[in-house]
């Protein structure tokens, strides 16, 4: 779910980059989003369905004011029961690699402000997100200022969650012949005062960033970025088990804290005989898990007249495991057990390594007249991308996925009023 959602709104983030820049003189900016994700590795698949608005008005010089909501509608099947081909081999008739039927919907609406005073800019927002086994409060702050003729832009920004996921209550038997947790079965009554069967646990996550962003010549600009994280909390999935030593099987159970780290460099150059922008950029991340990636990526965006651009854009990603993670908790006749006191199902925290390509399309209608009267300018932005998935150890009923693929269409309008 987490890379679903990750992908969903990546999708949604570059289709509003590109496409909701407004000129300071307009008064209302409309724009909604449309993404669709499929995913389909062995024997698990999900569909996402995302639609979004937003809408941002300047009643003075001095303010902006926007508003959005957007949903996640999700259906499809995910890996309940996670085991490894050691286990597997030994155990070929027990039922112990299962997927779960998986429907959802996710409802975010949010709302912020920018007060803009000569070169600086500060602004705030607070989002309000539900599903059925998952709440989500946070808001954020951002503190921008231009400096040296505009040439140069320092960014602060901070944002806190205070998320809270359903989980099973669990029982107070610790028999050394009893699993340690058992997996929630379902979100009924999820979030019901009155339920005896479920629970709420707590997520904190602390956001910081900053960037320089630096123009050198008219056509080439470069920007620095640094980022940190910290959740504290509840980071399991709460309806995977794992079958961990001595055949048992368990929620899948990971570190309450993790700290994550990364630091990202980007390059825009315009290429004036071409009509053309190269983008280029590179990402490294590392976190308290041990898990350290890196990232490549390169877009380059070709003028076909005055109103149509197309952009070809790749990007290539490698990571490392978690300390505690292992594809196999039993190890055959060697038996692991958990790393320490963790285990987990999770693929995203397993070795792999991942290409996307794209390409994406922006039509922008601006005459010197209303359209329809009413609108000052018009944008329409398609985009796909495929995304492919080797995953160098995680494995389902002792096959290797070697050759998972995910991909997304997005569409947005925006209109200038």
């Amino acid at each position: 779910m987490q890379l679903t959602r990750a992908l969903a709104a990546f999708a949604i983030a570059a289709a509003a980059v590109s496409s909701s820049a407004r000129a300071s003189a307009q008064v209302v900016d409309f724009n909604t989003t449309h993404a669709v994700f499929y995913e389909q590795p062995t024997r698990t698949k999900m569909f996402v369905y995302t639609p979004g608005a937003t809408i941002e008005a300047s009643p003075w010089q001095w303010l902006d004011v926007r508003a959005g909501w957007e949903a996640d509608v999700v259906s499809g099947a995910s890996v309940s029961v996670k085991a490894g081909p050691a286990y597997q081999s030994t155990h070929p008739a027990a039922d112990v690699v299962s997927t779960a039927s998986v429907h959802d919907l996710r409802n975010v609406g949010r709302g912020g402000f920018t007060l803009k005073k000569e070169n600086v800019k500060l602004t705030g927002g607070y989002a309000y997100s539900t599903e059925n086994d998952y709440r989500s409060s946070s808001f954020n702050v951002t503190a921008r200022t231009d400096a040296y003729e505009h040439n140069t832009q320092f960014e602060l920004a901070y944002a806190r969650n205070f998320d809270q996921v359903c989980d099973r209550v669990q029982s107070t038997d610790t028999s050394s012949s009893a699993p340690r947790l058992r997996a929630l079965e379902d979100s009924k009554e999820c979030f019901a005062s009155s339920s005896a069967l479920r629970t709420k646990r707590a997520v904190d996550i602390d956001s910081f960033q900053g960037s320089w962003t630096q123009a050198w010549t008219p056509t080439l600009a470069t920007q620095l970025i640094y980022s940190a994280e910290i959740l504290n909390g509840f980071q399991s999935n709460p309806y995977r088990s794992v079958i961990i030593g001595e055949g048992l099987k368990a929620q899948e159970h990971q570190p309450e804290n993790r700290a994550r780290e990364a630091i990202a460099a980007r390059m825009n150059l315009y290429i004036r005989p071409l009509k053309a922008a190269l983008r280029l950029g590179i990402r490294g991340y590392w976190d308290t898990w041990d898990v350290k990636s890196g990232a490549l990526d390169a877009d380059f965006e070709k003028h076909l007249g005055e109103s149509f651009r197309v952009t070809l854009r790749g990007r290539v990603y490698k990571q490392s495991g978690a300390v505690f993670w292992s594809d196999d908790y039993t190890g055959g006749d060697k038996p692991l057990g958990p790393r320490g006191q963790y285990w987990t199902g999770d693929r995203e925290l397993s070795p792999f390594y991942s290409f996307l390509v794209g390409v994406r399309g922006i039509y922008t209608l601006a005459p010197n007249k209303r359209i329809l009267g009413v609108m000052t300018s018009f944008k329409l932005s398609l985009a796909g991308d495929m995304i492919a998935f080797h995953y160098d150890e995680y494995t389902l009923a002792g096959t290797p996925v070697g050759n998972a693929r995910a991909y997304l269409g997005t569409l947005s309008v925006t209109a200038l009023f």
